[in-house]
């Protein structure tokens, strides 16, 4: 491409003498040696020490009106520093960062909780031993009349019957119901009853007396005082008294003297005969 040429006005050409040529330096240039490493360091080192020494001397000038550096804004100001005491910060320390390791304590027993007496049922009383009950006989007997209202038989005789009568045969042997103690004994034909015992025992907790009565003369076997045991030979099966032939009259008297049903009792006490 060819070259153009600009010439400037007349105008703006500068008047009088051109200057001077400017004298060319005829020295030879010497060329750039770097630092060795360790004068590299050295002046690094150099250079970072003097700006560490410079900053704080810039941040001591402080503004006297609000008491922060110069160029710090009060917006982003630090309040009052806090300190510790040495002796609280060092124990606190110690207890937060140490530790160590106890055996557990072993479980205290735990007593069973103590039964109310309330709810604690009280101790049964010991039942009573029941005495042994049985009928006048051995064996099953025929009954020839029960307890209660009738006609009366012969002249003399109830027309309410008290006991139970049994016919076993004449001269059959009349045993006690139970334990006991003769009350009372007529060896005599004295009576309506003619020969009888009355024997008092104690069953369930109550006086209860059996009458055994129409004794053959000369048969009774117990006099009055006398302790019985169940089943002990009162006397024989006769027809002494009010009778119309041979048989037991046996009667039971609650609390000694309330006629009972006898042969309810026994059926209760003794079972079936």
């Amino acid at each position: 491409m060819p070259i153009r040429t600009f010439r400037l006005p007349t105008a703006l050409r500068r008047k009088g003498p051109a200057p001077a040529p400017a004298a060319t330096d005829t020295r030879a240039r010497r060329p750039f040696r770097a630092l060795p490493p360790a004068a590299a360091v050295a002046m690094l080192l150099a250079g970072l020490l003097t700006a560490t020494l410079a900053i704080p001397a810039q941040a001591s000038e402080l503004d006297h009106a609000s008491g922060l550096p110069n160029g710090v804004p009060p917006a982003v100001a630090i309040g009052p520093a806090q300190s510790l005491p040495a002796s609280t910060a060092t124990t606190d320390l110690i207890q937060r960062d140490g530790f160590s390791v106890t055996e557990a304590a072993a479980p205290a027993p735990v007593a069973a909780p103590a039964a109310s007496a309330a709810a604690a049922p009280a101790p049964a009383a010991p039942a009573p031993v029941q005495p042994a009950i049985r009928w006048p006989f051995p064996s099953a007997v025929r009954l020839s009349d029960t307890f209660g209202p009738r006609e009366a038989p012969c002249d003399g005789c109830s027309t309410f019957h008290k006991g139970l009568d049994m016919l076993p045969g004449e001269g059959a042997a009349v045993g006690a119901v139970a334990d006991g103690v003769v009350r009372s004994a007529s060896a005599s034909d004295d009576g309506g009853l003619g020969v009888h015992v009355v024997i008092d025992h104690t069953v369930d907790g109550r006086l209860v007396s059996s009458v055994y009565a129409h004794f053959q003369a000369g048969s009774l076997q117990v006099s009055p005082g006398q302790s019985i045991t169940v089943g002990q030979h009162l006397g024989n099966v006769g027809s002494t008294g009010q009778s119309t032939g041979p048989h037991l009259h046996f009667e039971i008297l609650l609390d000694g003297v309330t006629p009972t049903d006898p042969y309810a009792w026994l059926m209760q006490y003794a079972g079936a005969m």
